[in-house]
């Protein structure tokens, strides 16, 4: 399915036919699509579908990764990430991440926001640290659970909590594009609750992507939402038109759990 003409012109992220492949396996064909600045895009598909490859070809975490090779373009304000004279380093600034499981490093509350600032050099003395420290944790909705133990190990801190830091972290260097790669598959429901408010509240400041398990968390947190199955992307629209009219019949088996 080519969504390019009807979805690409003013979009902030363009696929355009996307393929990947680890060794010789393809895992995503002819993928192409438009993301919406400052909106909540979910990828949604069974297990093993190519969401989560393709949302890591958003900021080539794919290049990790030996045997995966990537065709096609990605581009972010027309500009093609896949340029050798893109650097990784500089992109995941600009397109961080956050993961399945909570992953703070073994570091104080503060340093884990601290970190990304620091190595870009964000921060010219230790008061414009405190309070890029403060104003992520603030836009991450923890600053008032962990205002007074910043100097605490973040591995004391609850799943919930530490998936927060990790959104904190990942939005302390200033990013264009957050990314999310099921961020509340491994949190209980009154965490994943507090996370889907706290995507609704960063969509006004980032463009954000979530790859999600779960069609009800689709439905709530998303503007559009993208079906994937084998690898191609089958269906790929409003999320409410998704979720109530699928124009395909492959969606609509999905949607009903008629497939899983």
């Amino acid at each position: 399915m080519d969504t390019s003409v009807e979805m690409m012109s003013d979009s902030k992220l363009k696929a355009q036919k996307v393929n990947v492949f680890y060794a010789e396996k393809q895992a995503l064909f002819d993928v192409s699509l438009g993301i919406d600045e400052k909106s909540v895009t979910s990828f949604i598909g069974p297990s093993g579908c190519g969401k989560s490859t393709f949302l890591r070809c958003f900021n080539r975490m794919n290049d990790v990764i030996p045997s995966c090779r990537v065709q096609g373009q990605i581009l972010l304000d027309d500009v093609d990430l896949n340029s050798p004279k893109i650097d990784p380093v500089l992109l995941r600034a600009r397109v961080g991440m956050v993961f399945q499981k909570p992953n703070p490093f073994p570091k104080t509350v503060y340093e884990n926001v601290a970190y990304g600032p620091r190595i870009h050099g964000l921060a010219a003395n230790r008061q414009e640290m405190d309070f890029i420290v403060e104003d992520s944790l603030k836009k991450a909705g923890l600053w008032k659970e962990v205002s007074d133990r910043l100097n605490d190990q973040a591995t004391g801190l609850s799943g919930g909590q530490q998936q927060r830091l990790c959104i904190a972290r990942a939005i302390a260097i200033g990013p264009d594009i957050l990314l999310m790669d099921e961020p509340c598959s491994a949190l209980d429901p009154i965490a994943t609750s507090i996370i889907e408010e706290l995507i609704s509240d960063l969509q006004s400041r980032f463009t954000i992507l979530i790859v999600t398990h779960s069609m009800q968390q689709a439905a709530r947190v998303s503007q559009k939402t993208a079906y994937f199955h084998l690898g191609q992307l089958i269906e790929y629209g409003d999320t409410k038109g998704i979720f109530t009219r699928p124009q395909n019949e492959q969606t609509e088996a999905y949607i009903s759990g008629k497939i899983g």
